[in-house]
């Protein structure tokens, strides 16, 4: 099916809600997510632990009196965090400091890692975190949850019988798995699959339409300047597809949006904190497959990762 360019932000990209906070940061956030509904994003992947626990809450908030059809998917497995409030406000202190003291804000994160509870996937404990997800999300109904990081030693079959119930009530659409690892690291279940985009220029590795992909701003992007920068024609090429005085240096997210969509039938989510980052970001994807040079381009960039030296 040929997509426009608006279509494609529709029904193939989505909002990770990674990054949505509570506190000081709450209005930015609501912004956000309105910014994404009004550039036609429709898809919103959630969690209890993202944003410290907000995210979900802050969704919820977001969505309440929009008149859009929208996706939300949010997961079950990882605890929320215990005091939400609390963590949020040590952030706020945090996060100024962490300007001015080397490695701050990397020694907070390391010792959150170590803090967070390891997955559980007790029945009980995935249908109480669903009926929380649904009382913050301020919906009757969640279109997909996903199981958080499962781990091949996981008993995952009762599960089944629960999210099957769950369909059947009219309060769950589907269920899948999800990993912030590639691929190879996912442990299937259900019929949704979340994972890491897979590294530019790897051979190509099936990607069923169904399945959500995560990372291309992050673990792509990097790739595209030291690209461009081997080979100047690949760099106008990509110059070529851009608005017009755009330094495609500047558009590597943009950049790698494309290529994932290019590469790939999925959906794609992106993630940022900042609003104006996103609308840029999508209008600079808009033009770039609005382009008949799209689809030839992003061959050529595929090219050029796979012709890069060896780090």
């Amino acid at each position: 099916m040929n997509m426009t360019a608006n279509d494609l932000m529709t029904h193939r990209l989505g909002f990770g809600c990674g990054r949505l906070n509570g506190g000081a940061d709450k209005a930015t956030s609501l912004r956000l997510i309105h910014a994404a509904l009004d550039q036609g994003i429709r898809y919103f992947d959630t969690a209890p632990p993202y944003g410290l626990g907000a995210s979900e809450s802050v969704l919820g908030e977001a969505l309440e009196g929009r008149q859009e059809n929208v996706i939300v998917a949010t997961k079950a497995g990882l605890a929320r965090p215990a005091s939400p409030g609390l963590l949020q406000k040590a952030r706020a202190v945090v996060k100024p400091m962490a300007r001015w003291v080397p490695g701050l804000r990397q020694a907070v994160l390391r010792g959150m890692a170590l803090r967070a509870p390891a997955g559980n996937f007790d029945a009980g404990f995935i249908a109480r975190s669903f009926e929380t997800s649904l009382r913050q999300l301020r919906r009757e109904r969640v279109d997909c949850l996903l199981l958080h990081e499962a781990q091949a030693d996981d008993t995952l079959a009762p599960l089944q019988e629960l999210l099957d119930r769950c369909i059947e009530q009219g309060r769950l659409g589907a269920y899948g798995s999800s990993t912030g690892e590639p691929m190879n690291q996912l442990v299937r279940f259900g019929a949704v699959s979340q994972y890491r985009s897979p590294a530019p220029g790897a051979e190509w590795t099936p990607v069923a339409p169904a399945d959500v992909l995560h990372g291309a701003l992050r673990f792509v992007a990097p790739s595209i300047g030291p690209a461009m920068e081997r080979d100047p024609q690949l760099k106008a090429r990509l110059a070529s597809l851009l608005p017009a005085g755009t330094d495609p240096a500047s558009a590597t997210g943009s950049l790698a949006l494309a290529y994932a969509l290019a590469r790939f039938e999925s959906r794609l989510l992106i993630s940022t904190r900042e609003p104006q980052r996103l609308i840029r970001t999508l209008d600079e994807l808009r033009h770039i497959t609005a382009s008949a040079q799209w689809l030839p381009a992003m061959s050529a960039l595929h090219g050029a990762f796979k012709r890069a030296p060896a780090p």
